[in-house]
């Protein structure tokens, strides 16, 4: 049975409850619903209001106190921050994210990670290269066995993001895919149905692959960012230009 926030939202037991109302908190402060410098409602208020015990409400706020986003005076409770204290940066898992959501961090991922791609093809080391060769074989297997590659495709990813030599980028990558695992899998289940997907992904990744190990960074760029904009069309994700960029503001930059 559901927990109800509101008419439209609720929170999914039994795991979980502080991690998803320190989310909805969030999205309220970022739309200007608890304006900076604002007092939250008492623990047990919103304990109230949106059906869960006081130590989830403690535990909730004790996150966004954490992240930034509150902080706690004497007399005066839960004061508002905003976003500009945030500090930290942080996804629910990808079972909870809305669809508009999921689309955002695929268009997140297709940048990020086209550019790790790119710093791969020029900074990757032979060994890097056959870890990565590795990844790509196992996955290779996994299509033509008919089995669950997501381990070795998130591996696979996770690679290119070290071969980049940044190590911010290496961890907001990791930290990235060991959220999304499930939506990852959903997809590759998805592409399993339908006869010849699962090759086409694969030659994505062979394509990745063989830019970053010709040390071809413009090739490496392009071959991931089409990548993730096809895995995101195939999951219903694809966002489309701007409407002023569809109609074309005769800018070319």
């Amino acid at each position: 049975m559901a927990v109800r926030l509101s008419d439209n939202q609720a929170l999914r037991p039994p795991r979980g409850y502080p991690e998803q109302l320190a989310a909805l908190l969030s999205r309220q402060i970022a739309s200007g619903a608890f304006p900076p410098g604002t007092r939250l409602p008492s623990e047990a208020a919103l304990a109230a209001r949106y059906r869960v015990s006081r130590s989830v409400v403690r535990e909730a706020l004790s996150q966004l106190k954490y992240d930034g986003l509150l902080v706690s005076r004497q007399g005066f409770g839960a004061i508002v921050v905003g976003s500009s204290g945030r500090r930290s940066f942080r996804v629910a898992e990808g079972s909870r994210l809305k669809p508009r959501e999921l689309a955002d961090i695929y268009e997140m991922r297709a940048i990020l990670e086209a550019e790790a791609a790119a710093l791969a093809a020029l900074r990757r080391t032979p060994a890097q290269l056959r870890g990565l060769s590795a990844c790509l074989g196992r996955m290779a297997r996994a299509v033509e066995e008919q089995t669950d590659g997501t381990r070795h495709d998130v591996r696979f990813h996770r690679a290119l993001a070290r071969m980049s030599g940044n190590r911010y980028l290496r961890d907001l990558m990791d930290y990235l895919h060991s959220r999304l695992f499930q939506v990852i899998q959903t997809a590759r289940t998805h592409s399993s149905r339908t006869s010849g997907l699962p090759r086409l992904v694969q030659q994505e990744h062979e394509a990745i692959f063989a830019a970053v190990a010709a040390g071809d960074a413009e090739g490496a760029r392009r071959s991931c960012q089409a990548h993730l904009e096809n895995a995101a069309r195939r999951l219903g994700l694809a966002r489309g230009r701007r409407e002023g960029a569809r109609r074309g503001s005769g800018s070319h930059a």
